[in-house]
């Protein structure tokens, strides 16, 4: 019973162990303050008659046994190949729980649900899909809340990139309050070379602003932790740039956004926020198996409220065992 089963299957995984050190701490309501994050990841994976990944991660800020951090995520999907070249559709299923040992706060869970439609148009490819999101947490400073929507992407074949149009909008469900949503996205993707690309992409998010209750007090807007439970809307543009060199074994990645977030109100005070982020990440692989990374990355964040305007500096670097 179990030879097509075994005859279908992939079956993968790892671990990495990485370190980071920051010049600011900017995590869960400690701001100024330099310190170290120690991080051990695993992953494991299968893929065949269904696709199913486990992704985990323990943290530690500093040393401390009172500053521990614990990650899990499960997703399992499914997919179906429609008649006609390219044409699938995917159904799943995505959890994740944060758990902290000194900080019950901060503890969470989430699922998301979904159904993605892949349509090969000729020269276009459609993408369609519903998804739906649960978020509860253990603090009673902020609603648990229920988001679903309806999101589509169209891929245009350009001369020398694929332009990419697309959006999606829903409902925010918490308490007494059901808030409509919006995002439109536009990207230009640019595959130049077999061992070069990069893209440019922006994009502009609205939430309607709550009628009475807002979904987290005033107090959690302020803690980095849950401001992107606030944002009311939130435009970006970005850079992203891939670069292998096949005869070093290694890869170079560069991500750089310039963004503007606008909050919902803190008392009489509105916050809106603005800055860059630029990441950069360099990977060297010593073999199918082993590789070894390290990253420098930097956020300047300008803000309408004084303690937040602040920047951070970090450095990581890590290996990756591959089985």
């Amino acid at each position: 019973m179990l030879l097509p089963f075994l005859l279908l299957s992939n079956i993968y995984g790892g671990v990495s162990v990485s370190n980071s050190y920051t010049d600011n701490l900017y995590f869960i309501g400690e701001i100024e303050k330099g310190g170290n994050k120690s991080e051990v990841a695993s992953f494991f994976g299968y893929s065949g008659l269904f696709d199913f990944v486990y992704s985990g991660n323990i943290s530690m800020i500093d040393f401390n046994k009172d500053d521990i951090f614990f990650g899990n995520g499960l997703s399992l999907q499914k997919k179906f190949y429609l008649p006609g070249l390219g044409n699938k559709n995917y159904i799943y299923l995505e959890g994740y729980n944060f758990t902290t040992l000194a900080y019950k706060e901060y503890r969470l869970n989430e699922i998301s649900a979904g159904d993605s439609l892949l349509v090969n148009l000729g020269r276009y490819l459609l993408f369609a899909g519903t998804q739906f999101d649960y978020a509860n947490f253990d603090s009673d400073s902020i609603e648990d809340y229920i988001k679903g929507g309806l999101k589509s992407y169209l891929s245009l074949p350009m001369p020398y990139f694929y332009l990419v149009p697309g959006g999606s909008t829903g409902l925010m469900l918490y308490g007494n309050e059901m808030l409509p949503y919006y995002m439109f996205l536009l990207s230009m993707d640019f595959p130049l070379t077999g061992d070069f690309a990069f893209s440019v992409s922006g994009s502009y998010f609205k939430l309607s602003e709550p009628g009475d209750d807002y979904p987290l007090s005033d107090s959690l807007l302020l803690d980095p932790f849950f401001e992107n439970e606030g944002i009311l809307r939130n435009a970006n543009l970005a850079l992203s740039v891939t670069k292998s060199f096949a005869e070093e074994n290694s890869l170079l990645n560069l991500y750089l956004e310039l963004f503007k977030r606008d909050f919902f109100e803190i008392g009489s005070i509105r916050r809106n926020d603005s800055g860059f982020f630029v990441d950069i990440q360099f990977t060297h692989i010593i073999n199918n198996n082993l590789s070894l990374f390290v990253g420098l990355n930097s956020i300047v964040n300008s803000s309408t409220i004084e303690n937040l305007n602040y920047t951070k500096n970090s450095i990581d670097g890590g290996i990756q065992l591959i089985f």
